[in-house]
């Protein structure tokens, strides 16, 4: 029965984690941070790292990219050392 009860509170943990971060996705999108869906493009990616904003730009890589999250990570921590983005000059 105690297993139950530490499933019931993970699974209600998780939903509401997600629902944290479906509402800070879709906060980012009404201020302008993040593009619609589906429209995102490199460019938004390099705006988003501009603005100090890696974890954003590597979940809209992401989305644009199809790809797994250290190709994500990676792709983003090379777009942030462009010295124009504030990266080595």
């Amino acid at each position: 029965m105690m297993v139950l009860y530490i499933v019931v509170a993970v699974v209600v943990a998780a939903l509401t984690l997600n629902a944290l971060s479906r509402r800070r996705t879709d906060d980012l999108r009404q201020t302008g941070f993040l593009p619609p869906p589906g429209q995102g493009s490199d460019a938004d990616v390099e705006r988003l790292v501009a603005l100090g904003r890696k974890i954003d730009a590597i979940k809209l890589y992401r989305d644009i990219h199809r790809t797994g999250l250290k190709t994500a990570k990676d792709a983003v921590d090379k777009i942030a050392e462009k010295p124009d983005l504030g990266g080595p000059r």
